[in-house]
Formats: C-alpha cells, structure tokens, sequence
C-alpha cells in the first residue's frame, strides 16, 4: 500500500524531537498514532473502527487534534532494542502497520502521516522497505544536553516510584532493557549513555540508506528561530504552509534547556564530562 510521503522525525528520546512533532502534528492534513490505536493495538481488525471513535472523541469532548499514543503500536512485533532491516518486515507485519495508517488517515481526514518515535532509530531499514516514499527529519543535539535530560527523567520517575530503576514493573522502557545488557549495576548515568550510543550510532550507520530523503535540523538552531526552521521543514516534506499556523508557532522557544546539565550533581556531572570528552577526542 502506497501513501503519500510519509514523515518520519528521528533521534534518541529528549533530543528534541517532541516539540518539532507536535508542530507537524498541529499540521491539518497529518495524521498520527493516537490513544485509539494504543488501545487496539492488538487486535488491528478493530482498527476500521477508528475513525468511528475519533469523530465521537471529537463531538463528545471537543477535541480537534487529540494527544499523540504510538509506542504500543509501534512496539507491536519488536523490542525497542532490536535493529531492524528489511527482512522483518513481513507481509503480516506490513499489513498491520498499512491498516494501522490508513484508518489513522481516514479519521482524521488527511493525506500525510507523521511519527515520531526515539525506536525509530533502530530500525530506518525497516521503515525504508515499507514506505519507500518516506521523508524524513533527523533532529541533531548536544550530548551532553541529550543524555542530561535523560538522566533527570530517570531520577523524576525513580522519586515518584520509590524503586530503584528500573526494578520497577511500571518501567518497561529502552533504558531498562539497555541497563539488562550492560549489567545490573551499572549506574542510572552509564544506562543513559548506554541507551544514546545504541540509538544514536545505529542511526548514523543505517543513514546512508536513505540520504536521498533526509534533511537534518539542529535543536539549538530550532529554538532560537522556529518559525522560519519550521516552513523549511515544511516545504522539504511538502506540507502546505497556511496562516493558521502562525498562531501555533512561537517567535522563540526556551534557549536555557541546552545548559541544565550544569546544575547536576557535580559527581554526575564530571562523569558526563569525561564521557562527552572522550567520545570528541576518540
């Protein structure tokens, strides 16, 4: 099944990719994975459904553009680890994810699907094969800013928890499932930057494959002038730009997230340090 030019926005978690979709998301001709197709996930027979629900969703409670749900879709058949190339797309498989993306379209009356999922990474081959028409956002961001930011959340959850991560069963994330690889007693930091590598250098080798139909933004570029780096973006996946628009797009975002790694504590911090000198050195 063919669709039109399918948007894909990479990068690992808190590069910065949430903030660029919810952009493209606001966008009236895309559509997205929403809690509907979280919830039928399993059972992709119910997916001609969707659209029956969402206008419901939409009368009941007056929801225009309703909050993005894709990690159980897209969790459906792989870990969030596992690399992924051609050859686990199956007929089954693309199949799913085919209906899955039709329904989503049709519900929300558009022609472009976009997605942003940090698992992406692992699998820009897989993605390839099904959507061969496929555009994609590769969202570049300093380390240090990147692999902070993934630290605090841990910290949030470990505090909201009371469990040592990632012993937690509410916790079935990437992270956990890196930190089983490296070893249970590496520490919160090492599981961070253990999770970064993985999906950072996987994506960087699995880019030549579609070099043709990538344009990369840096984070730090975004923040400070996001509404000309956002009708660039635009215009290279093709999305229309119409006045409405201007009212979602702020002039400037907040330029102090890159630098809240200093205020770790300073333990974290000098660990953080030595490794993003290392990696700049070697």
């Amino acid at each position: 099944m063919k669709f039109k030019e399918p948007i894909f926005i990479l990068n690992p978690s808190r590069s910065g990719t949430t903030i660029l979709f919810r952009l493209f998301a606001r966008h009236r001709d895309t559509a997205f994975f929403e809690r509907y197709s979280a919830k039928l996930y399993k059972h992709p027979s119910l997916f001609r459904f969707i659209p029956l629900l969402m206008k419901y969703q939409k009368i009941r409670y007056k929801t225009i553009r309703p909050i993005a749900s894709e990690g159980a879709v897209w969790g459906r058949f792989y870990s969030p680890i596992n690399h992924l190339n051609e050859s686990h797309a199956t007929e089954e498989i693309k199949n799913y994810y085919y209906n899955a993306i039709k329904y989503q379209l049709k519900a929300f009356n558009a022609t472009r699907f976009v997605n942003k999922n940090p698992r992406s990474c692992m699998r820009v081959r897989f993605i390839n094969h099904m959507f061969p028409n496929a555009v994609y956002i590769v969202v570049k961001r300093d380390k240090k800013a990147v692999i902070s930011s993934m630290y605090k959340k841990l910290q949030r959850k470990e505090k909201i928890w009371r469990e040592k991560f990632p012993n937690t069963k509410k916790f079935v994330g990437s992270y956990a499932i890196v930190r089983k690889i490296l070893g249970e007693n590496i520490s919160d930091l090492e599981a961070c930057i253990g999770y970064y590598e993985l999906y950072h250098n996987t994506l960087n080798e699995d880019l030549p494959v579609i070099s043709d139909k990538v344009i990369s933004v840096h984070y730090e570029d975004y923040v400070k002038d996001p509404r000309n780096i956002i009708k660039k973006l635009y215009d290279f996946t093709h999305l229309k730009w119409y006045d409405e628009l201007e009212e979602f797009i702020p002039k400037q975002l907040q330029l102090h997230n890159n630098e809240k790694w200093k205020t770790l504590p300073e333990d974290i911090k000098n660990e953080l340090l030595d490794y993003c000198e290392n990696k700049n050195t070697n």
